[in-house]
């Protein structure tokens, strides 16, 4: 998926009985003709499917939702494998290269939430990290067993801190 979608950007192989799953999403693509973005994505060895948000994140966060909810409708996984995902891993505390960075309101005010490409954590071999940043003032991590999760715990994370709707990524757009 990596020559005509684009980078992979988030990974996950989750297990389903005897089979395993692999979860792949491309780095999002903005379409020159409408401005929208769009994000490909493949689970297992089914076709590509593309989706499509006003941003980068949107479009990332749009892919992550319709394979969580498809994989609600096949059932939940009986246990994760590691994403496989091969290369350097980061340093922890280096923020990384962006996923994607949206602007939303808040009771506060407005802030600028940047999401970083998932990483695994170098110290702890089956956790993922997510960095993410509110404006200048935060700078934290969301933390799962993959690639997949550990985005989704981004998401939440900054929604529980800024007190703001889970789905903020795609909030005030038609999904």
């Amino acid at each position: 998926m990596t020559s005509g979608s684009g980078d992979i950007v988030v990974t996950s192989t989750v297990q389903r009985g005897e089979r395993e799953l692999r979860i792949e999403i491309a780095d999002p693509r903005q379409d020159r003709t409408t401005q929208d973005w769009h994000c490909t994505y493949r689970v297992g060895s089914g076709r590509e499917r593309k989706v499509r948000g006003p941003d980068r994140l949107a479009a990332v966060y749009a892919a992550l939702l319709e394979i969580e909810q498809t994989s609600n409708r096949v059932g939940s996984p009986d246990g994760t494998k590691e994403s496989g995902r091969s290369g350097t891993v980061a340093n922890v505390r280096e923020f990384g290269p962006p996923l994607g960075a949206r602007a939303v309101h808040t009771a506060a005010g407005p802030v600028v939430i940047t999401l970083g490409r998932p990483r695994q954590d170098p110290n702890r071999r089956h956790t993922y990290l997510c960095p993410f940043r509110i404006d200048d003032r935060t700078e934290a991590f969301g933390q799962g067993f993959d690639d997949f999760h550990a985005v989704m715990s981004a998401i939440r994370g900054v929604g529980a801190i800024l007190g703001i709707a889970g789905d903020w990524p795609m909030a005030g757009h038609s999904k």
